[in-house]
């Protein structure tokens, strides 16, 4: 019999290190919690906290998350993030809907940063923290950001990142780079975050010690400097007008029950008596506006209500522009926008193309019916419009969107591109109450009103309310649940910016940007040693 070997046995297996000597992968719990920190963090840079500083440092916690040795940890950590900024950053879902479909509305769109941090991660774990890399996760940032805002049924575009620079001297990007550019910024500010924290807690890579960390940290703040000098793009003025006189007649209503859909005959009312109060008060414009939804179900078959605009109109010796839901079939209806004279309607219309999936329409309805019995809250199904919204009023070109529009590039852009001179939006918020939707999607106007070169109309049924320059600049606002109207001379350009002639170019050369980084990081093999471990 043979003796025992009383030597230990031992084995060896490859394992997966960091690409350059002395960089460390993030443990699982830091990552974690980097992770939900970052997401709390990227919350409170939007409105109505309006931190957008706080943004790169989330970005930058995200990716510090996502630098681990397994790609499982990177897709919690993502799915982490995502959870803890869209659960308090859609609070809004649950007041219209519910919990449930808030909470499944924040995890499904969690889902898409999950992906990103695993493809980050693939990216730092083959190439480590240098400028391509930055550059690669930057892009693919904003790739996320456009997808999470287009698939699936028209996504939803809500927390992009350059919705948080309302107030932020890098909007001044947003007419040479548009949504998608600005996310991009984003990504490559967050990125030289994890680099400034790279440099300082991974000092034995390539001898890198504390000072390696005033580089980036440098380059991020000259990014912000040179926002504050970037010129905004030539917009040139229409020689025959400079400017037109627009009233927003915001009418208020009782608040409604969370959770109803129900929004009272009073609106009509109380948008009738505003109006009349303008009117009576020396008040008067070239264009008066109503809210979405201001005049109810189906107005044009309403002899009542159109006779009141009709008078209306004639009083204020202008056109209203109102909003309406009207039928379309037995089960289906359209949201649209009528322009009306004393005559009644001009026979000019917008009826809005983006219906919000789930809150408008219901996408497969007899497959989410066996889900959840909430699809029975959209009795009828919104039918899309097919024409972009541009209107002319006595040579004046007036681009329409409805509410969440507002919200999408692409809407935007095709009514800017198809000759619009400044932007109306009308919305409806009252079934919101009193969260933070509506203060979120001002800022959403007067980011587009900039990105665009375009001034924007944004009037609520309820609020807020506000008119933009394509500066950005303030011309008059309404507060919430006040009744009011706020009146200016509109500025009135025609001049296209970059961002909204070149839109797809510029989220071409991004997704080609990340694509190339995938690429090489894909031939890149990874950086394995082998590791001797003894066993009895």
């Amino acid at each position: 019999m043979k003796a025992k070997n009383s030597k230990a046995e031992t084995e060896t297996r490859e394992i997966l290190v960091p690409h350059f000597e002395g960089e460390k992968f993030t443990p699982p719990i830091f990552a974690l919690v980097s992770a939900v920190i970052g997401g709390l963090l990227f919350h409170f840079a939007f409105d109505p906290y309006g931190l957008w500083g706080l943004l790169p440092l989330a970005l930058g916690a995200l990716f510090f998350a996502s630098f681990t040795r397994r790609a499982s940890v990177a897709f919690v950590s993502g799915l982490a993030f995502g959870i803890s900024a869209f659960i308090p950053l859609f609070s809004w879902a649950s007041i219209y809907a519910g919990l449930g479909p808030h909470l499944a509305l924040a995890i499904f769109e969690a889902l898409y940063i999950a992906v990103f941090s695993v493809l980050a991660r693939f990216i730092l774990v083959r190439r480590g923290i240098r400028f391509s890399s930055s550059v690669g996760i930057a892009c693919l940032w904003a790739i996320t950001e456009f997808a999470r805002a287009t698939v699936p049924w028209g996504g939803l575009s809500w927390a992009m990142s350059a919705f948080a620079y309302a107030d932020s001297p890098l909007l001044n990007f947003g007419p040479w780079l548009g949504v998608t550019g600005l996310g991009a910024i984003s990504g490559l500010l967050g990125a030289y975050a994890l680099s400034t924290v790279g440099a300082l807690t991974f000092r034995r890579a390539r001898g890198r010690n504390g000072v390696h960390a005033v580089w980036p940290a440098s380059v991020a703040i000259i990014i912000v400097l040179c926002a504050l000098v970037t010129p905004r793009p030539a917009n040139s003025v229409d020689a025959g007008h400079h400017s037109l006189r627009v009233a927003g007649i915001q009418g208020n209503i009782e608040r409604p029950k969370a959770g109803s859909y129900y929004i009272p005959d009073t609106m009509f009312d109380n948008h009738v008596e505003q109006t009349r109060d303008f009117l009576a008060g020396g008040g008067h414009a070239r264009l008066i506006v109503w809210p979405e939804d201001s005049t109810g179900w189906d107005v044009q078959n309403n002899h009542e209500r159109m006779a009141t605009l009709q008078q209306l109109a004639r009083d204020a010796g202008a056109p209203l522009l109102v909003g309406t839901q009207s039928p379309d079939g037995e089960k289906a209806r359209m949201n649209t926008s009528i322009l009306l004279d004393a005559e009644g309607p001009t026979g000019q219309e917008y009826t809005k193309r983006h219906p919000v999936p789930f809150g408008e329409y219901i996408p497969q309805r007899e497959f989410f019916s066996k889900i959840t019995d909430k699809v029975s809250l959209v009795e009828r199904d919104m039918t899309p419009g097919t024409q972009v919204g541009v209107l002319d009023l006595s040579g004046t070109e007036v681009g329409v969107l409805i509410c969440f529009e507002i919200a999408y590039e692409q809407s935007v852009a095709d009514t800017v591109n198809a000759g619009a001179e400044l932007l109306v939006v009308q919305s409806n918020n009252a079934l919101f109450l009193d969260s933070n939707e509506s203060v979120q999607q001002l800022a959403q106007a007067k980011v587009f009103a900039v990105i665009s070169g375009r001034s924007v109309v944004h009037i609520s049924t309820v609020g807020d309310s506000a008119i933009y320059t394509p500066e950005g600049r303030k011309l008059a606002s309404l507060d919430h649940w006040t009744e009011g109207t706020m009146v200016a001379d509109v500025p009135v350009r025609t001049g296209l910016t970059p961002a909204m002639e070149h839109g797809v170019v510029i989220r071409g050369i991004i997704a080609a940007l990340a694509g190339v980084v995938l690429l090489a990081s894909l031939l890149a093999p990874p950086r394995t040693i082998k590791e001797r471990r003894s066993r009895p």
